[in-house]
């Protein structure tokens, strides 16, 4: 499989913590974790790191962040020759505290200036075309360019402009939405844990970008998608936790290699759950990323063999089921993954995309 990335590239240290830094206070630290990130370089590092064609186009400063971003790319077994080097422009740098306690991060990205790819000459044919939503004109210029490509967009609040975000969406097959990026661009406030919040967010997506297929990230909740007009929530492995950094573009990347394999959208997101939630295992972003002989293992132990997919997505039907107690769906963050016949999905009322949708009044935030 070829993939071609596009987006962001950044130079993160990440400060694992005890607890939040009280404010004008002193702290000593004595460990820390220095890397390469940015969405669009995460995902092509993944695939290059699962023996993947991988291509990474975006662009860096001229300084040793950059150097080493693209040094760092390249030991991933990721092609570098669509990066290229703003000699006017320093590196975007990421400063990320990993709070131990809450399991939360905070983010401080330094970028004086931003500044793009001036060039899309991409010279290869890609099967599969990721972007970040970052570099607008290059990934035009590359849906453009290769209209059979499968084509995956990850939405999320990661420092793109949203409105260009928003219209990359309309042109793509898949979007992925982060729960936040989906709030913001619905105007909904949604309880992650009631069932019709979700399925009135969904149905507004739909409304919303009615030509793609759209999966809806919840972090340690899972995942929520549509096959054959029936939304289900895919439930993520449990793990114990101790830094996200990192998992959603995880995510991304373990869904473009199964769709790019040909295992289909369901099997997808089974295996993008399983990556995701073993990268939140570890600290940092690259440094978390698992190995995919571990995901298929962990995959296979619960489900069986992995199979390509036999039929088009519009012709599977699978019923929606309950795993766990009958009065209600298992709570996530203690079920075990299920069998093989059995569907991890949370039961949302009314699932039929052809009915509109009822919002709650003032439904509460998620905190």
């Amino acid at each position: 499989m070829i993939a071609l990335s596009i987006g962001k590239a950044t130079y993160d240290t990440t400060v694992p913590v005890d607890k939040y830094p009280i404010e004008n206070s002193k702290n000593l630290i004595k460990e820390k974790l220095d890397g390469s990130g940015g969405s669009g370089s995460n995902v092509a590092y993944l695939l290059g790191k699962w023996n993947n064609e991988s291509y990474f186009a975006g662009a860096v400063g001229y300084d040793d962040f950059g150097t080493f971003i693209k040094k760092d790319l390249e030991n991933g077994n990721v092609h570098t020759n669509f990066m290229e080097v703003n000699y006017e422009k320093k590196t975007t740098t990421t400063f990320i505290i990993a709070n131990k306690e809450t399991i939360s991060r905070t983010q401080l990205m330094i970028e004086p200036e931003v500044y793009h790819l001036k060039k899309y000459e991409f010279d290869v044919t890609p099967d599969v075309i990721y972007t970040d939503g970052f570099e607008y004109s290059a990934t035009m210029a590359a849906l453009n360019k290769f209209p059979n490509a499968i084509t995956v967009l990850g939405a999320g609040l990661n420092y793109a402009d949203p409105k260009e975000v928003v219209s990359i969406a309309k042109e793509v097959k898949y979007v992925v939405f982060s729960m936040e990026f989906a709030c913001r661009v619905t105007k909904m406030r949604v309880d992650m844990n009631n069932p019709t919040h979700l399925l009135n967010l969904y149905k507004e997506l739909r409304e919303k970008f009615p030509k793609n297929e759209i999966i809806v990230t919840m972090q340690n909740k899972g995942a929520m998608f549509s096959i054959n007009n029936e939304i289900k929530v895919m439930q993520t492995m449990p793990v114990t936790e101790v830094d996200r950094t990192g998992a959603g573009d995880v995510f991304d990347g373990a869904l473009i290699y199964a769709l790019g394999k040909g295992y289909g959208l369901e099997v997808g997101i089974r295996l993008a759950n399983i990556a995701a939630a073993l990268s939140t295992t570890k600290y940092g972003a690259k440094s978390s990323f698992p190995i995919l002989s571990d995901v298929i293992s962990q995959y296979e132990s619960k489900f069986g063999a992995l199979e390509l997919q036999q039929q088009s997505e519009e012709q599977i039907s699978v019923p929606l089921q309950t795993t766990g107690d009958a009065q209600g769906p298992q709570n996530v963050q203690n079920a075990s993954m299920p069998q093989p016949s059995q569907v991890p999905e949370m039961p949302l009322p009314n699932q039929n995309l052809n009915q509109p949708p009822n919002f709650p009044p003032n439904p509460p935030t998620n905190s």
